[in-house]
């Protein structure tokens, strides 16, 4: 197995498994996001996420430039889009917490559309990891 291809396996499961978990465990989850992992105060553990988060993009930047990896700019690309979520919850936590709350206690068209794409996404994701690399 190469980098991108456990990579790719990963995130693509991570994907779906979060959207099953928010569609059979739905009280469960909102109380999750609500009060544990975005409360009222931004918590210490997003800082930490976000550099972890941050170091497995850069590095997955450098494993494309360094080596010669078939299709390796699809999933860098993809995987790169997490810095969208992850620049909203350093900078704009408030926003990004209340987007959270309306969207997970009150608006649950957005939440199906975010999901759908996601679930989608996930399953390309891991097709990749699985016949591309």
């Amino acid at each position: 197995m190469n980098y991108f291809q456990i990579l790719s396996l990963v995130f693509g499961a991570v994907m779906i498994l979060t959207r099953l978990a928010i569609q059979f465990f739905p009280k469960q989850w909102n109380e999750f996001e609500l009060n544990t992992a975005y409360t009222e105060r931004q918590p210490k553990w997003v800082w930490i996420a976000a550099l972890c988060g941050l170091s497995i993009i850069a590095f997955t930047w450098y494993i494309h430039f360094t080596t010669d990896g078939p299709y390796s700019l699809v999933i860098r690309l993809i995987h790169s889009l997490t810095l969208i979520k992850l620049s909203q919850v350093l900078f704009n936590y408030k926003q990004f917490r209340a987007f959270a709350a309306r969207v997970l206690t009150k608006d649950r068209k957005t939440l199906s559309i975010i999901n759908t794409f996601v679930l989608i996404l996930g399953a390309g994701v891991i097709l990749m990891g699985i016949f591309l690399y």
